[in-house]
């Protein structure tokens, strides 16, 4: 009994991984923005390899004669993680605008590694002063130095960025989207100390396993609810910071390279941003209700509707009903696309998205679909 709870216990950090795994899975359709989709895409193959490393560290005492040939493979899955979590901190703490191929490099040298040791490990099979019985303890030093820099390596890279986002964000929205956000020191913080009870394992291996596993819980605890309660605040690099202020004028305040060109008059006290009324429709999710109103909106915002209509105009492109149809519509695609709605009918799924009734629905699909041809079309 004792020894089934230990392996229960020692197996929690691979089944929260991949509970974590199919809940971003689940809730990948749920986002409207590029950079969540790609950040939950992220998540989804960082806790996936995470609860095969687990498994494998699992298996590796009962089938170490096999699974010693794995070693290359192993490690690729130990480094590739690292630098699939800095991509995802990378997404959130968006900086100066680079190419995509920038964060793709990263991706390049541990297959380059996984290959060469592989060469490696057949050549010394090879060799006949050594037998396959040394090659874990011939290996075993290239797979924790290597697993300990590339943790360190992305660690001190990830927080340096979230260093430099902290001030870009306080800058541009105030210390209340920093506190938002914060939540990412702590999961930053217990990456440093999986890194330290790991350097330091061989010393007490019953307690530092067990504070491992506690510690990479707490992580994936981090890192799931904060993502699910969407606590983050995406600032694009290149794009205007659209605000409304007290006259009811809207501006924006084009930032590039860290200066500021247009500047706001002591007087004009932002009432209204972009990532504010973004971020309500996310959480709240006002559009679900199909007689909400701007009057309701602008009760909310404690603004003019004149003025509100304005700033959605301006900021979107589009006016009060299409910015709602538009939420719309991607809940139901999101509902048609999720299997537990598979019994509803079309009439079901458009009520549960806002729509008054489907004829309502298929009338806003076909104009937006008309309008991104028409797009098309003006660009040929």
């Amino acid at each position: 009994m004792a020894e089934l709870l230990k392996y229960i216990y020692t197996s929690l950090p691979m089944i929260s991984s991949l509970t974590c795994g199919m809940l971003f899975v689940i809730a990948y359709q749920q986002e409207l923005t590029k950079v969540e989709h790609q950040a939950k895409k992220l998540l989804c193959v960082c806790f996936i390899l995470m609860a095969i490393s687990w498994f494998h560290a699992l298996l590796y005492p009962g089938y170490e004669s096999f699974l010693k040939y794995l070693i290359p493979l192993t490690c690729l899955v130990i480094q590739i993680t690292q630098v699939i979590f800095y991509h995802y901190i990378y997404l959130l703490t968006p900086l100066k605008k680079k190419s995509p191929l920038h964060i793709k490099l990263h991706y390049i040298p541990p297959f380059v590694l996984c290959v060469v040791i592989g060469i490696f490990m057949i050549t010394y099979l090879y060799t006949d002063q050594f037998s396959n019985d040394d090659i874990p303890t011939f290996f075993r030093p290239y797979v924790i130095v290597s697993s300990l820099f590339y943790m360190v390596f992305y660690i001190i890279l990830g927080s340096m960025r979230i260093i430099k986002y902290r001030r870009r964000l306080m800058e541009n929205n105030g210390t209340k989207k920093w506190k938002a956000m914060f939540w990412i020191v702590y999961l930053m913080f217990l990456k440093a100390i999986s890194i330290v009870l790991l350097t330091f394992n061989r010393m007490e291996p019953g307690f530092i396993t067990a504070m491992m596993i506690a510690v990479i819980s707490a992580q994936h605890l981090i890192i799931v609810y904060n993502m699910l309660m969407k606590n983050y605040t995406i600032l694009s690099p290149n794009e205007n910071h659209v605000i409304m202020i007290t006259g009811g004028e809207v501006i924006s305040l084009l930032k590039e390279d860290g200066v500021q060109k247009t500047q706001l008059e002591m007087d004009m006290v932002p009432l209204l941003t972009k990532e504010e009324l973004e971020s309500y429709y996310e959480k709240n999710k006002p559009y679900l209700n199909a007689g909400f109103k701007m009057n309701d909106l602008a009760t909310y915002f404690e603004t003019n509707r004149t003025y509100l209509s304005g700033f959605i105009n301006k900021t979107f492109g589009v006016n009060f009903s299409q910015y709602n149809n538009l939420w719309r519509l991607k809940e139901m695609e999101y509902l048609q696309k999720n299997g537990d709605y598979q019994d509803k009918t079309q009439e079901e799924l458009s009520l549960m998205a806002g729509f008054g009734n489907v004829r309502s629905y298929w009338r806003v699909k076909k104009s937006f679909d008309q309008k991104d041809v028409s797009k098309e079309n003006s660009k040929l």
